[in-house]
């Protein structure tokens, strides 16, 4: 590409062969810096057509910038950055990653800075702000923020302060004839952190004051997906690199820069202290994280470590005389006082403490116990319940049944034991069942023990996009991913709906163990014989008027509407007052929010036309006294197929669900069994003409039912059972 007569800052990009897909979005964010005089250098294994189109169209965004597509065989980003060192032509050097981004102004003011004296700093430090979210680098506050900035600037660079000395290169201007003057480059041999090696030969060769500007923000993504798609230090994180490096850092640090040496001693041992001690004594054994520590703690000398205790020296003197059992000890003692601590702070947790420090390892399983779990402990439903309803009326002395449940004075079911969520007995029978049926992930400290079975039965065929299906994460946890994989390692078996469904779940969770295909057990009462009478008992039960149609509206929950993990935002979008003035003479409505939903509707003036049931147990309970469902994205509508009754989805987001937030398995506009409605008017219209709508959707209602509900018949429940508990040898 065609140069420019005068290179400011020399951008240095290596990409990864799996990361080659970022090119275009660091591009364009490297394209729309408002400082001139850019030349942007990726370094690649090898150049394709996927890599051209990016450039070209980072190209065109900004036909003065520079670009330099730089072929290199070696795959090691030290390599590549110290060929990019070489190339480059600009008064400054500058390291990107290629899965982060820049904000428009954030080289125009690392360089303001950095001019700012006559002759120029040598190194100028920008601030680092992490995200899980590329829309956060677009943010309207930022933008804001952005603006008042470039406006009036008033903050200024300030001689560098101990706190803000920083291992990483990220969002670092490096005066580039002082860095080749000093011959600082990359240590090729190794394999992650080495970073910090440097960064330090950096700090310590300048004359000049190293400075910090605040202002310049580097957008650092926090890689959603560590599993199959890891960033370098998510690869390595726990591994022996870190100490490694960081001691050789700090052994190559002389008397002339103590107030950095120091820094980088402390934080060594506060990660060799909380971050990474675990991880180091999870068994007694030598092993390589044990002797690399080893080797780390004596390269730096116990003379230049500040120990608070003289315990925790005799610990590391331990490990470096590869004492390992005896450090080991010393260790877990600490780790076992400051648990202690954090029972004393949070007196809750104590019952979690004892069962995985106690219960979990010494108390004896039981082949006869069985724990159940629904939606976090919030209600008696759901396939567990039918399972348990099975083994209770077919097997009535042969299994012991704890139901686990956030308020266990409920009085279903009565043949069993409840426990309240998180109490002791809870974390007892964790411990001592052997089976665990479970609609859910269980707690992320869950210790799946030798011989015990775990069933997830999971909770709805899926139409959303799944964690690893997913590109981006919304929710309120953006570890999401990592949990999920961590947790549903300990499914022995897990249930599918489908063969849709089994398909989805083994490339969204990553699963391999054993898929039961046989429906889901929560769906046999659907096929019960006397469903038309319990039909009219469950109306009984909740005063639901037998002269009315019932419509049942269960719509789910929004990813990016949240107070917490695990609680959720909802408005409702239906005008109930409207619905009853057109149709209350006709139907009586039934609402049910999703279990994550926290705000609480208010129905003032439609009591008599609708019933709020988003407490109410069982919702396949709801589908038999509803003669019409109403939804969005929620699974709900599978499940509901089997009874053949119509469906109508208020879609009044269908766009930004589809588009941004998750994602669909399924195309709705074509193979959704019932109308996408966007307005309470389109609501009402599909309702007032319930048989016309039945009409036009019977043939993909038919053809629908065929494909995701062929498992179902009534028998799931006995299948499971049979095949997971009772004949299990």
């Amino acid at each position: 590409m065609k140069g420019m007569k005068k290179v400011n800052v020399s951008i240095i990009t290596p990409v990864a062969v799996a990361d080659e897909h970022y090119i275009l979005s660091c591009g364009l964010s490297v394209a729309g810096q408002i400082q001139t005089g850019i030349e942007w250098i990726v370094l690649v294994e090898k150049k394709s057509i996927m890599i051209d189109e990016q450039i070209q169209r980072v190209q065109m965004e900004n036909k003065d910038l520079s670009i330099w597509v730089i072929e290199t065989e070696n795959a090691n980003v030290y390599a590549k950055r110290n060929e990019g060192i070489q190339i480059a032509t600009g008064e400054y050097l500058y390291f990107l990653d290629v899965d982060d981004r820049l904000h428009e102004h954030t080289l125009y003011v690392l360089r303001e800075s950095a001019i700012s004296l006559p002759n120029h700093y040598d190194i100028v430090l920008g601030s680092i702000k992490d995200t899980t979210f590329k829309k956060d680098a677009e943010s309207v506050a930022y933008n804001r923020l952005l603006k008042r900035l470039l406006d009036n600037r008033i903050s200024k660079p300030a001689t560098l302060s101990e706190k803000k000395y920083r291992q990483s290169v990220l969002n670092i201007l490096f005066k580039r004839t002082f860095i080749h003057a000093n011959s600082i480059l990359f240590d090729e041999n190794k394999q992650g952190f080495a970073d910090v090696l440097f960064t330090t030969q950096a700090y310590t060769k300048t004359i000049m004051p190293v400075i910090y500007d605040k202002d310049a923000i580097y957008q650092k993504y926090v890689r959603n997906d560590p599993i199959q798609n890891p960033s370098l230090n998510q690869e390595l994180e726990g591994a022996i690199h870190y100490p490694l490096s960081i001691s050789e850092a700090i052994a190559k640090i002389g008397p002339d820069h103590a107030s950095l040496k120091a820094k980088l001693i402390n934080k060594f041992l506060k990660s060799y202290q909380y971050k990474y001690l675990n991880h180091i004594y999870q068994d007694v054994e030598a092993s390589e994280i044990k002797k690399a520590w080893s080797a780390s703690f004596k390269r730096i000398g116990l003379e230049n470590i500040p120990f608070a205790r003289a315990i925790h020296e005799k610990e590391v003197r331990n490990l470096i005389d590869e004492n390992y059992s005896k450090a080991t000890k010393i260790a877990r003692r600490r780790m076992l006082f400051r648990t202690i601590k954090k029972v004393k702070n949070k007196p809750k947790s104590l019952s979690r403490v004892l069962y995985q420090s106690w219960l979990a390892r010494k108390t004896k399983i039981k082949d006869h116990v069985i724990l159940y779990e629904s939606f976090l402990g919030r209600n008696y439903s759901d396939s567990p319940k039918y399972i348990y309803e099975y083994l209770k009326n077919q097997y009535p002395n042969k299994y012991k049944h704890i139901w686990v449940f956030n308020d266990p004075s409920k009085e279903e079911p009565r043949d069993a034991i409840k426990v309240k969520r998180f109490s002791f007995k809870h974390m007892y029978y964790m411990a001592k069942a052997k089976y665990h049926v479970n609609n859910m992930r269980q707690p992320k400290w869950f210790i799946k023990r030798p011989n015990q079975v775990f069933l997830a039965t999971w909770h709805g065929t899926p139409l959303k996009k799944l964690v690893f299906d997913m590109n981006d994460v919304h929710s309120a946890n953006p570890n999401y991913k990592k949990d999920f994989y961590d947790q549903s390692r300990s499914w022995d078996y897990l249930v599918s709906a489908n063969h849709y469904s089994t398909e989805i779940f083994k490339s969204a969770f990553l699963f391999d163990n054993k898929i039961l295909e046989y429906g889901y057990p929560r769906n046999d009462l659907l096929y019960a014989k006397n469903k038309d009478e319990l039909s009219v008992a469950f109306k009984k039960k909740l005063q639901v008027p037998t002269d009315k149609k019932v419509v049942l509206y269960a719509p789910t929950w929004r990813d990016d509407e949240f107070y917490k993990p695990g609680q959720y935002k909802f408005k409702l979008q239906l005008e109930l007052n409207l619905l009853k003035e057109q149709l209350g003479d006709e139907y009586f409505f039934l609402i049910r929010t999703h279990y994550f939903i926290a705000d609480k509707l208010d129905f003032t003036g439609v009591e008599d036309f609708v019933l709020n049931v988003s407490d109410y147990d069982d919702i396949t309970e709801l589908y038999l006294i509803s003669d019409v469902l109403i939804t969005d994205y929620s699974s709900v509508f599978f499940d509901y197929a089997n009874l053949k009754r119509p469906i109508l989805f208020f879609t009044y987001d269908l766009e930004k669900y589809r588009d941004t937030l998750r994602g669909f398995y399924l195309d709705l506009e074509t193979e959704a069994p019932g109308p996408l409605l966007k307005t309470t008017e389109d609501v009402i219209e599909a309702l007032t003409n319930l048989e016309d709508t039945s009409q036009k959707y019977a043939r993909i209602m038919e053809d629908f039912h065929n494909t995701y509900c062929h498992l179902d018949n009534g028998e799931a429940s006995k299948n499971i059972a049979e095949e997971v508990i009772v004949k299990r040898k």
